[in-house]
């Protein structure tokens, strides 16, 4: 295969990968067959390049709106998610080198891209934008699977057929013909991926039907999407952030329960944000509701927290969440004695104060709710643990001002829909500029805003306590994925060892 067209191949396999994200999220499913192909006939060098090409290609495509952060931000986190696709490619061209068994290779192809994705998720720098499985969010069918394996098992799927796939195109190039039986190892991974989806369509119709979901656990919502840029939050008066009236009787529908505001809508108190402050004590006491919103809060010393505060409606703090995971370089400076020249990314302008702990926010009426604020919601653990700490809602809140009109304010949202299926409850997405949202358990977005307007979204969710395979296991299922390829693997090694051992002795 001449170069040229090992290059062309390769810029396909990005293309359709990234376009996946965006719409068509069938092309997953073959997306990496003909960069595969080009990795299985290329040496070492070689496959290094075309996996850069291809890391480059497919996560400029994912992330470029960063450009709207900035372009120096932009380049190292580029740098560093295209080194993940390089280690693939160089473990990729060991198991095409050393491996002759086709269903182990695409085996442990599938098992290495997971475990790239898991470790890409679980670092200090985590930034899972790009994990494959996010490309499925449409099929919910599909995605069901992630109630059991989480998204990494949808991840691998995915990765198995395409491999699979390629194993058979491979096996055709060869033989230089084509028939059913060079599709033999494609046709299992068929079938476990149409057994995947009807469980799917069953799980998406039994939650449909059933109708047993009592009244007392609902809670009426009303998301107001302030629609404010991120400047203008604290050098304006705060007045900007009071939405219009429902009504000259009511400043919220009648029968709201639950006010939510998005991401550090107010610097400090409520009696600080003097305009607001006084809106919102008025309001909630008058219409008796609680009040949910994102603050940035200190202490004496000065600690800075991204908050989220329940207020009751006497204006009594009911609950208070102070972020987990601010995000690194921009909320906070990870390993400052190491990583203090990086300072200069830290285009947030805070050091955000970590905390340890999982803070339930009780909303004394109905049940618990558990939080994520804005990158929290990336990483599955989070949202999880709350969960199986007895969440029975989680909420999200996040200020996507920084992203303007991209696509990064859908990304986000589709972060939300998955954790919702990976939870079986209801996730409810507050967003200042971006697209405000309310998903139930099988992901399925209810109700949603229009991207960047000032609105107030009424909606009804439902609290739930059951928790899924997942919630309760997280990814047991991956590790024993991991357990059976080095089994397998450990069974080629020793057949392989076993026979030269019979060879050279009946040579001698």
């Amino acid at each position: 295969m001449r170069s040229g067209t090992k290059f062309l191949l390769v810029l396909l396999s990005g293309a359709l990968l990234v376009s996946s994200f965006y719409g068509p999220g069938f092309l997953a499913w073959f997306c990496l067959v003909p960069y595969f192909i080009v990795a299985y006939y290329s040496n070492l060098r070689q496959t290094v390049f075309f996996s850069f090409l291809l890391g480059l290609a497919y996560f400029s495509g994912v992330t470029y709106w960063f450009l709207e952060y900035s372009f120096v931000f932009w380049l190292p986190i580029l740098g560093i998610l295209a080194s993940y696709i390089i280690i693939f490619g160089i473990v990729l061209y060991f198991i095409y080198s050393k491996i002759k068994w086709p269903v182990l290779r695409f085996i442990l192809i599938s098992a290495v891209w997971m475990a790239i994705e898991f470790f890409r998720n679980r670092t200090f720098l985590a930034f899972p934008w790009g994990m494959i499985a996010y490309s499925q969010h449409d099929y919910l069918a599909v995605m069901q699977m992630a109630k059991i394996t989480g998204a990494y098992g949808v991840s691998l799927i995915l990765i198995l057929f395409n491999t699979a796939l390629s194993e058979s195109i491979i096996d055709s190039i060869k033989k230089e013909k084509i028939n059913i039986k060079n599709f033999r190892y494609a046709l299992p991974v068929i079938c476990l991926v149409l057994i995947i989806m009807v469980s799917g369509f069953i799980n998406i119709n039994s939650y449909r039907n059933d109708t047993g979901q009592r009244k007392e656990t609902g809670i009426n919502i009303a998301l107001v999407q302030t629609n404010i840029s991120f400047d203008d939050k604290f050098e304006k008066d705060s007045s900007v952030l009071i939405p219009e009236p429902h009504s000259k009787d009511e400043y919220f529908n009648k029968g709201t329960e639950l006010i939510v505001f998005p991401e550090s809508v107010i610097w400090g108190t409520l009696e600080r944000n003097k305009t607001f402050g006084e809106w919102a004590q008025k309001t909630i006491k008058r219409q008796n509701l609680y009040l949910i919103t994102g603050q940035i809060l200190w202490d004496e010393d000065k600690n800075y927290y991204n908050s989220v505060v329940l207020y009751s409606p006497e204006s009594e703090i009911a609950g208070r969440y102070n972020k987990i995971h601010p995000l690194p370089c921009a909320e906070y400076m990870p390993y400052p004695d190491v990583l203090g020249f990086l300072s200069f990314l830290n285009i947030a302008k805070l050091n955000i104060t970590p905390v340890r702990e999982f803070e339930m926010i009780n909303y004394p009426p109905k049940g618990s709710l558990g939080i994520n604020i804005c990158f929290e919601s990336t990483l599955p653990i989070i949202a999880r643990s709350f969960r199986n700490n007895g969440a029975e809602a989680i909420f999200v809140f996040t200020d996507d001002a920084g992203f303007k009109d991209s696509l990064a304010s859908w990304q986000h949202v589709i972060f939300s829909r998955v954790r919702a299926i990976e939870n079986g409850c209801y996730v409810v997405h507050s967003s200042n500029m971006g697209v405000s949202a309310i998903i139930d358990p099988v992901g399925e977005i209810s109700s949603q805003t229009k991207l960047g307007r000032k609105v107030v979204l009424y909606d009804t969710i439902f609290l739930n306590s059951d928790r899924t395979f997942y919630s309760v296991y997280g990814n047991v299922i991956m590790y024993i994925y991991f357990g059976i390829s080095l089994i397998y693997l450990a069974i080629y090694i020793i057949h392989k060892t076993m026979f030269k051992k019979s060879l050279t002795i009946s040579r001698q």
